[in-house]
Formats: structure tokens, C-alpha cells, sequence
């Protein structure tokens, strides 16, 4: 029994309860409640999601698409014009526009992408689609908006892709093993130069031959107007497009008019709150921040690889155009082509560079084998869907490209064969020039070098403070004056201005993550001119 008491009161005894304890036990039962809550939305949303996700599919799929041809085939046998412009509306606008849209936002809600291609191949394909839709949602509100957030995109994506390594000694180790291993290479020294380059140089240089050929093309297009004369006398006979016959039969049918040109305001009002160009361009942008910021699949592919791919692919496709349409010169089917958009020819060589040195961002009258809009809106097209790897989104993109030059060819800017040839001659140069995209000797050294760093040897950039962010935001400013300030006569001058400034920069201190904002920058005004 002594015992027994001993034990007893040795004991711990147990602590009274006390107000404190209760508010635990209080608090403890808010924490749950607060979690069943949020598990209760997060249910909830998965689940309108899922129903979001059933609808879209179904909207989407084949039974749909086979619905939409059997009301245009319908409309070839209705006699009644009105009932068959209706089906025909119905029919060519799901096909065209509405299945498109729908298929790239059911890309975007698709929860199941990520068991089909992976969780990182969800991530990258869901921001390029995002961005596709979201650029066509600014293109119904001003240009300057459209212009401001695509700035305020690119300066962000500037300061949040400063470099985590520092290269600088590793650098110097690369180019003296580079130097040693070339020295008695019997190759000439273009090649051994070309080498030694790192994909982010060939890059910036890519950069610099897409305007070098830009700025030709532009001259040559003033010389080949100005030097063709039946075009400066007047209005020469037009060559018959068919491809233009039969797309001005189908919109007499569609929108049930009389003539062709009663149905062009609502086809370019169509195409203007579509804007594809655009469209592209963010798309283009979103899949450089994929590959920079490692948002994807881990892959061989970079930012600088599609970059120089994409910029080389243009430039070839550029430097085609220019001399297809200086060897053959083809009447222009806008009347009075010439002066509405030149002077008179001078007799000054001088105010002939002055001429031609002027942008002709609206076309010019005789540049018309092949189409300048098919090459820049088919390479973009390219390399982008070739980032987000989704057949379904390939699709959509190439289905609203082909109604977006469908409708530049009712309109008479350019013949049928040029939107067909800038096209098929872009997709075989992209395919032809894919090998661009794997590094030389320096990126083999890059991955050498940087498998053998230790963590110890990773220098994070310095803190942002208001001069950094004052550096970066320099280019995107003067990109967003450019494009919503600055005369198009000058925009070309503007083209040289950046280009002589990754010159400097590349010359001074080599490729600088700063020299890839400034190459982004002048490829968003670029492009925002040149389409």
C-alpha cells in the first residue's frame, strides 16, 4: 500500500484546464474548419472544371466537325438564298474560327494534358495556348493596351531571366580550350570562328542579318516600283488569280450579297479582331519564356536554339522573296497602286536612298513573289507550334493562319500563289534549317563545364535596385513609343538605332543577358511595324 501511494504521488499530475486550452481546442477547430473549406472549393472547381472540360470536348469533336460540312454541303442544294447563307455561316464559321478558339482553350483547361504529355509538357504547351487566346482578348481593346502589356511582358521576362551563373571565368577557360583544340584545326577560319560561337552569339548575329535583309528588301521594293513603268502610268491589267475568283464566289454566297466588295468590311473587321499577327507574336514570345525559364519538359531545345532557328529561317525566307520578285516584276492588282504609296521617280541617287531607306510596313505595289506577310507569320507559326508540341493546337494555329491569308487574297493585296508560296517555302526552309538549333564547339563546352561546377561556384546576380530595373526598362520603353508614337517613316531608323546598340554591347562585353532583352525589345516593335 505505501508503495502503491508512492507511485501515486510521484506521478505527473494532469494540468487544469484553463482558458487557454479551450481557445487551442477553439482555434484547432477553426484550422479544420478553414481547410474542409478550402477543400470543399478546390472540389467545387475541380469539378466545374471537369464539366467545362466534358462541354469543350464535345463541342470540339469529330461528330461536330462532320456537322459543320454537311450544313455547307446542304447549302450547295437549298434554293433559297437567305436559308443558304445561313448554313453556310454556320458551317464556315465553326470550322473556322469558332473550333479553333474552342480547341485552344480546351488546351488551356485540359487537366488531363498532363497524363498524355507529361507534367512539364502541360506547363509549356498550357502558357503558349494562354497566350494565344489572351493576345486575341487585348485585340479588341486600343492598340497602345496591346502594345503596353506586350511591353511591360518583355521587360518582365528581362529581369526575371538574369543570368544565376556567372560565366565570366568559365568563359575564359572555354575560349583558351577552344583556342588550343583549333590551333592546328585545317579547317579555314570562318568555320573555326563559327565554332567557337555559342548559340546566344549566333543568335544576336541572326538578329542583326534579319534586319540587314529587312533594310535590302525594303530598297529593293521602292526600286522595282519606281522602275516599272506601266505601274507608274496608271493602273496595268491585272494577271487572273483563281484562288481569288473562287474565295469572292464563296463570300457572295456566305453573306448573301451582290458583289464581292459589299462583304469586305465585315471580312476585315473579322480579321482585325482575330489579329493573328499578333497572336502569333505573343505565342512566339510565350515559347521563349518556356525554354528560358525552364517552365517546360526538360529538353535539348533553348531559348537562343529556337531564337537563331526562327531568325534564320525568316532571314532565307526574306532574302528568297527579294530576289523573286526583282527577277519578275508582277502588276499589282490595287489601282493606282503606285501613287498612293511612292513619289515620283527622282534624278538624285540621293533622295533615291532617301526614298527607299523609308518603311514600307503597308506593302509596297510589285513585291509580290512571295508574300513578306506569309514568311514572317509562317515562321512564327513554326516555331512555336513546334515548342508546344500539341497536335491540336497545331491545328487551330495553321486553320486561323490559312483563313487570315484567305482573306488578304479577297482583298486583292497579294495573289493567291504568293500567300501559297511565302508559306510552303517558310515550312521547307524551317524544316531545312532545324540542324541551327545544336550548339558548336562552346555550347559542348558550356554543358562540359557546367556539369563539373560545384554549387560553390554559383553567383546570383545582384539585388534589383531602381538603376537595374532603370536599365531594363530603357528598351521596352522606347519599344512601346515606337509602336504607338513614332511615325512608321522612321521606325526603320529606329531598326538601325537598336542594331548598332547590340553591336556595341556584344563587341564591348560579349552576349549579355541585357543584349538579349535589347534583341527582344527591337524584335516586338519589328515585328509590331512590319505586320
Amino acid at each position: 500500500m505505501a508503495k502503491a501511494r508512492k507511485n501515486a504521488a510521484s506521478a505527473t499530475p494532469l494540468p487544469p484546464s484553463s482558458p487557454n486550452n479551450n481557445m487551442n481546442i477553439g482555434e484547432y477547430d477553426e484550422d479544420c474548419n478553414d481547410k474542409r473549406g478550402r477543400g470543399q472549393l478546390k472540389w467545387k472547381f475541380t469539378h466545374f472544371m471537369t464539366a467545362v472540360q466534358y462541354i469543350l470536348r464535345i463541342i470540339t469533336s469529330t461528330a461536330f466537325s462532320t456537322t459543320a460540312m454537311a450544313f455547307i454541303l446542304a447549302s450547295l442544294f437549298i434554293t433559297d438564298e437567305e436559308l443558304q447563307s445561313t448554313s453556310m455561316k454556320i458551317g464556315m464559321g465553326y470550322l473556322c474560327v469558332a473550333k479553333p478558339l474552342l480547341s485552344t482553350l480546351h488546351i488551356c483547361c485540359d487537366i488531363d494534358l498532363g497524363e498524355k504529355d507529361g507534367k512539364g509538357g502541360r506547363t509549356m504547351t498550357r502558357i503558349i495556348a494562354f497566350s494565344f487566346l489572351l493576345s486575341i482578348i487585348c485585340n479588341q481593346f486600343p492598340k497602345w493596351l496591346s502594345a503596353f502589356v506586350a511591353c511591360c511582358a518583355v521587360f518582365a521576362f528581362g529581369l526575371a531571366s538574369r543570368q544565376l551563373v556567372s560565366q565570366q571565368s568559365q568563359s575564359t577557360v572555354i575560349h583558351s580550350q577552344l583556342e588550343h583544340t583549333t590551333h592546328n584545326d585545317d579547317s579555314n577560319v570562318f568555320q573555326r570562328t563559327w565554332s567557337r560561337l555559342s548559340l546566344k552569339e549566333r543568335a544576336a548575329l541572326g538578329g542583326i542579318a534579319v534586319v540587314a535583309s529587312l533594310l535590302i528588301e525594303n530598297f529593293i521594293i521602292w526600286v522595282v516600283s519606281a522602275t516599272y513603268q506601266p505601274g507608274i502610268d496608271g493602273s496595268p491589267e491585272s494577271l487572273q488569280d483563281n484562288g481569288r475568283i473562287v474565295l469572292e464566289k464563296l463570300v457572295t454566297k456566305i453573306f448573301n450579297v451582290n458583289a464581292p466588295r459589299m462583304a469586305a468590311n465585315a471580312l476585315q473587321k473579322l480579321r482585325d479582331s482575330l489579329n493573328v499577327q499578333w497572336s502569333l507574336v505573343s505565342s512566339f514570345g510565350a515559347s521563349l519564356v518556356c525554354l528560358e525559364l525552364q517552365l517546360g519538359k526538360k529538353s535539348q531545345r533553348t531559348l537562343p536554339g529556337l531564337a537563331f532557328h526562327a531568325v534564320m529561317t525568316l532571314a532565307l525566307a526574306r532574302v528568297i522573296r527579294t530576289i523573286s520578285f526583282f527577277l519578275t516584276v508582277l502588276p499589282s492588282q490595287v489601282p493606282n497602286c503606285y501613287a498612293r504609296h511612292f513619289p515620283p521617280p527622282p534624278e538624285e541617287w540621293t533622295e533615291w536612298l532617301m526614298i527607299g531607306f523609308l518603311p514600307n510596313s503597308r506593302g509596297g505595289c510589285n513585291d509580290l513573289i512571295l508574300s513578306g506577310h506569309a514568311t514572317i507569320t509562317s515562321t512564327l507559326g513554326c516555331a512555336f507550334t513546334s515548342a508546344a508540341s500539341n497536335t491540336s493546337f497545331s491545328i487551330a494555329v495553321w486553320t486561323l493562319i490559312a483563313l487570315d491569308y484567305s482573306i488578304e487574297v479577297y482583298q486583292g493585296l497579294h495573289y493567291s500563289v504568293d500567300m501559297w508560296l511565302g508559306c510552303i517555302v517558310t515550312c521547307l526552309l524551317w524544316q531545312l534549317t532545324k540542324p541551327l538549333e545544336i550548339g558548336g564547339d562552346r555550347e559542348q563546352q558550356n554543358q562540359n563545364q557546367n556539369g563539373n561546377t560545384t554549387k560553390g561556384s554559383t553567383v546570383r546576380p545582384p539585388p534589383l535596385n531602381a538603376t537595374i530595373v532603370g536599365i531594363y526598362a530603357l528598351p521596352a520603353i522606347l519599344a512601346f513609343v515606337v509602336l504607338t508614337v513614332v511615325p512608321e517613316a522612321y521606325v526603320n531608323y529606329f531598326l538601325l538605332g537598336f542594331s548598332l546598340w547590340v553591336g556595341v554591347i556584344f563587341a564591348r562585353f560579349g552576349f549579355t543577358n541585357f543584349l538579349q532583352h535589347v534583341l527582344l525589345c527591337e524584335l516586338c516593335f519589328g515585328l509590331g511595324a512590319y505586320l
